[in-house]
């Protein structure tokens, strides 16, 4: 959809029903009301004065058919320049009352959509008497928007949403940038949390554009927050490279402001449907055998030519901030892979992110995982085996997801040794011992074993006797390395396994009980988160 010319005073009716892409419309086919202005957007309130609806649209919401022919009559006396209706469920417009044709009152029908949503569009284009400069760019194109932005301001731009994220940013190579664009370009993401920004907080306190000169960056920022109805959507930043043009592009983005406001909510819309099919259809693909292969061909998925998948967790104990965090994730995983790999697609699936990567670059993969989790400390990722049919993927999901599982619980467990990444290869190995650990787990031989004396003596007195015949394996019976990685002395260690050996009567020396001690206590050790 292209953006419609817009009347340079004032938005019409006309304006209305286009920008309302096929929400709003009009019983009757005529263009006797499309040149009519008007100055507001307004719910119908019994209580509120007739007056008050002056060149406003109205809203009937809610409005029972009984009240419509003595609200029309109000209306009309007063000035209104229209009034929608919610459109009947299951009947023709032929079915409709007389008064969508009436000779002095518009009268538009709302079809499928949500009032308020109609609501926050139709008040975006009031004040947009400069959105035919942009003519031509896609609705809800963020970054195409921010190319044109970038071109009539003569400076780099920036789009950023409500919670901190870049969702749009200009391209012209010819347009310097200093290193704080270019971090925030990289990474998606302001480089402060906008709470803690004291130019966002002030900037949401004005209700004009702002000039930041720069105290340490090569260029100062023109910025302005972008709102709808009240509702702060986020913010426009444009680089000013020559600080006495600063008052010229503080103009422009005043003048710009709605139409961002525009672009963002049918953004915000666009992504909220692309992100509800594409997290259905991910679904389907991973975990529904019988549907795959047709949720891969809506995907545009061909396995054959490679494809791979990440799964991002967020490590933290408050559920809460996880489910935060997850969005967060996903919409960084959303525009990192999109730009880095055309076909991608990412969605949350049950507590974890999924990204699906096509391609055989394995190397690339990783790259991008590796960009993904800098970003924030808490994150976790584990990258799957390539795959190159449906069942492939389905195994490379179940190798990133377990992969992922076990890095969560190490990092918990022993923070000294943290991973925020790893591949199914790297960890196969240990992967394969937790699944020898399940079938251990319902043998009879592990009760009253070795492993249980051990864990029975450090429950009594509060020793940590499993923890160091553990290290002690796994340093291959090192004294020395197992003092080491425990922090104590040579000696501790030496005095904790004479007890293992004289007090519990367990046989360092033998090979077997090396072996199933060593599998039973690496078992436990990632079984204790």
């Amino acid at each position: 959809m292209t953006v419609p010319e817009i009347h340079p005073e004032a938005p019409t009716l006309r304006d209305a029903v286009r920008v309302s892409d096929g929400r709003l419309f009009a019983a009757a086919r005529s263009t006797r009301f499309d040149s009519r202005t008007f100055t507001g957007v307004e719910f119908y309130d019994p209580l509120t004065p007739s007056s008050e609806y002056v060149d406003r649209i109205v809203l009937g919401a809610g409005l029972a058919p009984m009240h419509v022919a003595g609200l029309m009559a109000e209306l009309i006396d007063a000035g209104a320049a229209a009034l929608v209706l919610r459109a009947p469920e299951d009947s023709s417009p032929r079915e409709w009352t007389s008064t969508d044709q009436h000779p002095t009152l518009a009268v538009l029908r709302l079809g499928d959509g949500d009032w308020a949503q109609v609501a926050d569009v139709l008040r975006s284009l009031l004040g947009a008497h400069s959105i035919g400069q942009v003519t031509g760019v896609r609705m809800g194109d963020l970054f195409v928007l921010a190319n044109a932005i970038a071109t009539l301001a003569d400076g780099a731009a920036s789009i950023v949403d409500s919670t901190g994220q870049v969702v749009g940013y200009s391209t012209h190579s010819e347009q310097p940038i200093d290193d704080a664009r270019r971090r925030t370009t990289l990474l998606l993401q302001e480089d402060l949390s906008i709470t803690s920004d004291s130019r966002y907080r002030s900037l949401l306190r004005a209700t004009e554009a702002r000039h930041f000169p720069s105290d340490t960056d090569q260029f100062g920022r023109v910025g302005i927050a972008v709102r709808a109805s009240g509702e702060l959507l986020g913010s426009l930043w444009v680089i000013q490279i020559d600080p006495s043009q600063a008052a010229r592009t503080r103009s422009l983005l005043q003048e710009m402001e709605p139409i961002v406001a525009q672009h963002l909510l049918r953004a915000r819309e666009d992504a909220g449907d692309r992100d509800q099919r594409t997290s259905g259809l991910l679904r389907t693909l991973l975990e529904d055998r019988r549907h795959a292969r047709g949720a891969a061909s809506q995907l545009l998925i061909r396995p054959e030519a490679g494809c791979t998948i990440v799964c991002f967790r967020v490590d933290t104990f408050d559920e809460v901030e996880a489910v935060r965090g997850l969005h967060r994730v996903l919409h960084l995983a959303i525009s990192v892979s999109s730009a880095a790999f055309p076909g991608s697609h990412s969605a949350i699936v049950g507590s974890q992110v999924v990204t699906l990567i096509p391609g055989p670059h394995a190397a690339a993969v990783e790259t991008f995982t590796q960009a993904m989790v800098r970003i924030d400390n808490a994150l976790i990722a584990g990258i799957g085996t390539r795959a190159h049919d449906i069942n492939g993927i389905t195994r490379s999901y179940r190798e990133a997801g377990a992969v992922a599982g076990v890095l969560v619980g190490s990092s918990r467990h022993d923070g000294d040794r943290r991973i925020h990444v790893a591949t199914f290869d790297e960890m196969r190995d240990r992967l394969a011992i937790l699944q020898v650990g399940d079938l251990i787990e319902g043998l009879d031989a592990v009760v009253g074993d070795s492993a249980s004396i051990l864990a029975a003596h450090d429950a009594a007195q509060g020793t940590e006797l499993m923890r160091t015949v553990r290290v002690y394996l796994d340093q291959l019976g090192s004294v020395r390395e197992t003092a080491n990685a425990l922090h104590v002395h040579q000696n501790t260690v030496r005095y904790r396994l004479d007890v293992v050996r004289t007090e519990l009567g367990i046989d360092l020396d033998a090979p077997d009980t090396r072996l199933w001690l060593w599998l039973r206590l690496s078992v436990a050790s990632n079984n204790a988160v």
